[in-house]
């Protein structure tokens, strides 16, 4: 099939439903359009709102991905962003998408969709095939792209080993920060992972009987430390890296890139620093530190957890 006689050039996989008795994938016409926002789905909200996608869709099944991939070549992935959460990941990704020969995925709700496809008797073989199918279909070059670069969502750190296999060659990165600062920011605003009982048992070892008799407060510290703890556990074997807070912006040009293998230019690094003078997730709005106020605003709840829980296995990845 030659792209001209494709009907879905121009096409991408923005979505996947997950309550239909066989997955569906919902097709938006993006054109050369960039993933330019600091979220997968805010680009793809954007896209939505135009008067052609909201007359005209395209939806296929997971199968028709896998048959289309051995037809369209798309960009292998070339370096994986995991995190703790409210660390700088988006930061990260804000950098590396001011090199226009890149494409940047933040968080892309598809993946997380895929990756919870054994809760309806997928294989792990199953979803390696569906993950590269679509990785292949989002990644389809539109402006010259060379590159592809994803960041996952938080609790991914615990498909990290099936990531692996799925995509072996691809460098990955784990960013973090001192809990203390990530719990204060989680309880002014808890991301999916925080709310009781998202994650299963089988992700994070908590006992699902015992969150009852949690405060919210040691929930999420729970939650963080089952994080911690699965990328300490991989990071060795599975030769990842790991990068601390207090070392963003510069260590996406000086450890970031070189572990990715991107080699940058002079006037990129430039782009890329004055970027970093604006707020990661309003990109409108100038970056204010805020290391200080949430050392202040954390509760003595929170500085006791952090102390028993956190602390520790803080200290073990900055020792890496």
């Amino acid at each position: 099939m030659s792209r001209a006689s494709d009907p879905l050039d121009g096409w991408l996989p923005i979505s996947i439903t997950h309550f239909t008795q066989e997955p569906i994938v919902d097709w938006c016409r993006f054109g050369a359009r960039r993933f330019s926002e600091p979220f997968f789905d805010h680009t793809v909200q954007n896209e939505l709102r135009k008067p052609f996608n909201l007359l005209f869709r395209h939806k296929t099944t997971l199968d028709m991905l896998v048959e289309r991939q051995a037809q369209n070549q798309g960009l292998e992935p070339s370096g994986f962003i995991y995190h703790m959460s409210r660390c700088g990941s988006t930061l990260a990704c804000q950098m590396l998408d001011t090199v226009a020969e890149h494409t940047v995925l933040s968080e892309p709700q598809p993946v997380d969709t895929l990756l919870r496809l054994d809760r309806r008797g997928y294989s792990d073989e199953q979803r390696m095939t569906y993950l590269r199918a679509w990785m292949n279909a989002i990644s389809q070059p539109r402006n010259g792209e060379k590159r592809l670069y994803v960041k996952l969502d938080a609790w991914h750190v615990f498909d990290l080993p099936l990531l692996r296999r799925a995509f072996p060659d691809t460098p990955w990165v784990f960013l973090y920060r001192n809990p203390l600062e990530v719990m204060v920011s989680a309880m002014r605003s808890p991301g999916m992972h925080m709310i009781r009982n998202y994650l299963t048992e089988d992700q994070t070892g908590i006992d699902p009987a015992s969150v009852q008799y949690m405060t919210q407060t040691e929930y999420m510290a729970r939650i963080l430390e089952s994080l911690l703890k699965s990328a300490l556990q991989h990071l060795e074997p599975q030769a990842g890296k790991a990068l601390d807070y207090t070392g963003l912006p510069e260590s996406v040009i000086t450890e970031i890139a070189p572990h990715f293998g991107l080699k940058l230019t002079a006037e990129q690094i430039q782009v890329m620093r004055e970027k970093t003078a604006f707020h990661a997730k309003s990109p409108t709005e100038h970056f204010q530190p805020d290391v200080e106020s949430k050392q202040k605003e954390a509760s003595e709840e929170i500085r006791r957890l952090c102390t028993t829980l956190l602390d520790p296995l803080y200290d073990q990845l900055r020792q890496l």
